[in-house]
């Protein structure tokens, strides 16, 4: 066999492999969406039917809308979760961006021992810190607001990591001349370090928003009344269904519709973030 062909056989065979992989990954949510399209006796059917005999897009509306939970709907916990992820994700931004800029361009005593301090902290199990940061924020009167779920997230080791990466990668001589000519450093931060950081700020973004949207055990543990909820913990509700025996068209319809805002985010940004991490696998 010559090389061609080897290479041709190894292309051939590792396109299968992800191919198997692939089909394995997306079993489950295709049979979400056909579900959420079903009726709930042909939600269990064996053998399965991928296309539903009959069409049910009110499944989606009553997912939504119908107040199961003391009173609470469905779409107040997607208001959560969105709300939640979106100003984590923006505060993440502007934190790990500026502490960042502070570890890349500053030279402060213990500087390389913090960096690694904070970048150790990112192999700790969450469940490890769970109990600490509860009494932290009980401590604040933050438990049951949505503020107990923002807080801890907006500034972890792992964004402010990433963001040293890429300001790291920024030539000094654009900060030093801006210097000479007067710059304030904040005006240095907002001018020069932001716009070139561009792929940092998507990069960060998207992970912070997808970190916090699918948040279980925290929201669990700190939200107490059902109007804090987020959309993972009224997924789990859902389950129960409004006379206790499972709804599982209505349960598939609400985890597609909990699907769709963190899908839609990331599409939007994918190319700018699939740019950071090619900009990130090159940075020394």
């Amino acid at each position: 066999m010559t090389r061609t062909r080897r290479v041709r056989a190894s292309l051939v065979a590792s396109y299968a492999v992800l191919l198997v992989w692939a089909a394995v990954s997306l079993f489950p949510i295709v049979w979400m969406v056909s579900a959420a399209f079903k009726s709930a006796d042909q939600v269990l059917t064996v053998p399965i039917q991928w296309i539903p005999r009959e069409w049910h897009p009110e499944n989606f509306v009553e997912a939504l809308f119908e107040p199961r939970f003391a009173g609470e709907s469905f779409i107040t916990f997607l208001w959560n979760s969105t709300l939640v992820a979106a100003l984590t994700a923006l505060a993440s931004i502007a934190l790990s961006l500026m502490v960042g800029y502070g570890f890349a361009k500053f030279r402060f005593r213990g500087r390389d021992g913090l960096m690694w301090t904070l970048l150790g902290s990112t192999l700790l199990p969450f469940s490890a810190v769970l109990i600490p940061l509860y009494l932290v924020i009980r401590q604040l009167g933050m438990i049951d607001t949505l503020w107990a779920l923002i807080i801890p997230f907006v500034l972890t080791g792992q964004a402010i990591f990433l963001s040293r990466q890429f300001v790291l990668a920024i030539p000094s001589s654009y900060i030093e001349a801006a210097r000479i000519d007067g710059a304030s450093e904040w005006g240095i931060f907002v001018r020069i370090i932001v716009p070139m950081a561009a792929p940092a700020i998507t990069t960060v973004g998207v992970m912070t928003f997808l970190l916090s949207w699918n948040q279980f055990l925290w929201p669990l543990v700190v939200a107490e009344s059902q109007s804090t909820f987020t959309a993972p913990l009224g997924l789990s509700l859902l389950g129960l269904g409004s006379t206790f025996q499972t709804d599982y068209n209505i349960w598939m319809a609400a985890a597609t519709l909990a699907v769709l805002p963190p899908l839609a985010f990331f599409i939007v940004f994918e190319r700018p973030y699939m740019r950071g991490l090619e900009l990130m696998s090159g940075v020394k």
